[in-house]
């Protein structure tokens, strides 16, 4: 397991990046208007998913309701249920596994500053956002809705480690690529051919500092933790990206 400060404190954050350094059509707010629409067509498919198993698969499934909304329950042998798992992937996306919650209250936020301002107040009494975007090519404050800074003001690293432990999750040996082998602090339990490949990859390039993870990652990140978005937008995010990792340990 890989133990972090600041944006990866476990193993179970999660990373999204969207677009290049030099692509000035995505945006914070149109990457949020993204995630949106996603979250818009996986409630759509879970709510027909749900009345399509109520009506054929009521002696395979039990679908609870609680305060949050419904998931359901499964009444028969794994093989039955893997059966009928296959089928609802087929129709929908979508597997047993994936809850309806009762509404996404935050859908009505127009924008992401909207976005931010709806769940601040909620996470300073310990319920949590499901996501929070960092736009890499900006330096302004801003504050991660993220438990593990403790919702502090940032500014680019800024003593949270937020970027750096990001960049160093896709890229391990970056920082050593400016020493030779002989010379290198981490030659003793570094992956030697996956340091060469970092070192061939960046070597010679002039990349700023406190633009590194836009440079070798990309524009726009979108932060979470594992489980807290759901599978199916979990599969279109990744294959929008540049990079991403759903569980970062």
């Amino acid at each position: 397991m890989k133990i972090r400060n600041g944006f990866v404190t476990n193993s179970s954050s999660s990373s999204f990046i969207i677009g290049k350094a030099n692509d000035n059509t995505v945006t914070i707010d149109s990457v949020y208007q993204e995630i949106k629409e996603l979250y818009k067509q996986y409630y759509k498919s879970c709510s027909e998913m749900y009345s399509y198993v109520e009506e054929y698969y009521p002696d395979v499934f039990e679908v609870v309701t609680e305060k949050r909304g419904k998931y359901l329950h499964s009444k028969k042998s794994w093989d039955c249920t893997k059966i009928a798992d296959t089928q609802l992937r087929l129709m929908f996306g979508l597997d047993h596994y994936e809850e309806l919650p009762e509404i996404i209250d935050w859908i009505g936020c127009e924008t992401y500053k909207d976005y931010v301002n709806f769940w601040t107040p909620r996470m300073e009494i310990g319920v949590h956002a499901p996501f929070y975007i960092r736009d890499f090519s900006c330096n302004d404050p801003y504050i991660p809705l993220d438990f593990s800074t403790q919702m502090r003001e940032c500014s680019g690293d800024n003593g949270n480690g937020i970027e750096s432990d990001i960049l160093a999750w896709y890229f391990p040996w970056i920082e050593n690529i400016k020493y030779d082998c002989d010379s290198c602090p981490d030659n003793e339990y570094c992956y030697k051919e996956e340091c060469q490949e970092t070192k061939q990859q960046f070597m010679g390039k002039e990349i700023p500092r406190d633009q590194a993870c836009l440079y070798i990652l990309g524009k726009i990140c979108i932060c979470s933790e594992c489980g807290y978005i759901p599978d199916f937008i979990v599969k279109k995010l990744s294959e929008m990206s540049e990079y991403s990792c759903n569980h970062m340990g």
